[in-house]
């Protein structure tokens, strides 16, 4: 069972304007064609749904929440968006052309198999498949190295056992876990994956990969590179990058799987008889 988000009205709006700088709209503009029947699985608040739909495409959104579900069509109507899980979708096999999963399929702690299993029955033969999820990339492989977060994030966690009586285990000693964890202590959350990792993972679920490339680098500056918060803060779904900031992004994005906070992959599923 994945992680249930909550999502918020008054949000909704400043998180749909973040979608025209979003990496993944230049990976959509590259593999699917408006007009194409989409399916974004896991859609939260519907901020992509909106967005592609006032572009073009015929896109159904997937949400867990009903409450969610509620509040995107009291709000925007006209959209089509379906209450569902994302490992066992109502939808029929082969039903779209090209099929959306942002930041979703690491939030289960059995791994990603399930619900890249469904993105995969309910594409036709020949569609394309566009995943994200976070990126074990380099900085973060050097902090497990070195027991970073450990350290540092201890004292809160202990503070939160102690003060407020809630158990913070060391995620890395939980046997269960497949992919290193976020948060470092404390119950899971999701799961960041290698490249190889996640590649993959893909594959295993049929899928023939097409494209695989780093996504969100600002994000992964603001994470991982950002101490006491003071290189690049944040505000109503906006960074309020520092002049320092500005330059060390120009910098490291050269190095494409160095700092970037997610990955995607495009996939493509064979042709039928294949």
């Amino acid at each position: 069972m994945s992680i249930v988000f909550d999502w918020y009205e008054p949000e909704m709006q400043a998180l749909l304007e973040t979608c025209a700088w979003d990496d993944a709209w230049d990976f959509i503009q590259r593999h699917f064609t408006p007009g194409a029947r989409l399916l974004e699985a896991g859609c939260g608040s519907a901020r992509w749904v909106r967005f592609l739909a006032d572009r073009g495409y015929k896109i159904v959104g997937l949400e867990l929440k009903a409450e969610t579900v509620e509040m995107v069509r009291r709000v925007w109507p006209d959209l089509e968006v379906v209450q569902g899980n994302c490992e066992a979708s109502p939808f029929q096999e082969n039903s779209f052309d090209g099929v959306l999963s942002f930041g979703v399929v690491e939030h289960w702690v059995e791994g990603p198999t399930k619900p890249l299993a469904d993105l995969y029955r309910v594409l036709k033969p020949g569609g394309k498949a566009l995943v994200t999820v976070p990126c074990f990339n380099t900085v973060r492989q050097w902090k497990r190295r070195f027991w970073i977060n450990e350290v540092f994030q201890a004292p809160r966690a202990l503070a939160g056992r102690l003060l407020r009586g809630k158990p913070k285990p060391l995620s890395r000693r939980d046997s269960r876990y497949r992919y290193a964890v976020f948060p470092t202590w404390g119950p899971f959350f999701e799961y960041r994956m290698t490249q190889t990792e996640f590649r993959q993972a893909v594959e295993a679920a049929g899928f023939e990969v097409v494209e695989h490339g780093p996504a969100a680098h600002f994000d992964g500056i603001y994470h991982e590179l950002n101490p006491f918060g003071l290189l690049v803060g944040w505000k109503n779904w906006k960074f309020r990058p520092s002049p320092i900031a500005l330059w060390l992004h120009g910098r490291l994005k050269g190095r494409p799987f160095f700092h970037p906070h997610m990955q995607a992959i495009v996939a493509r599923k064979p042709d039928a008889g294949r």
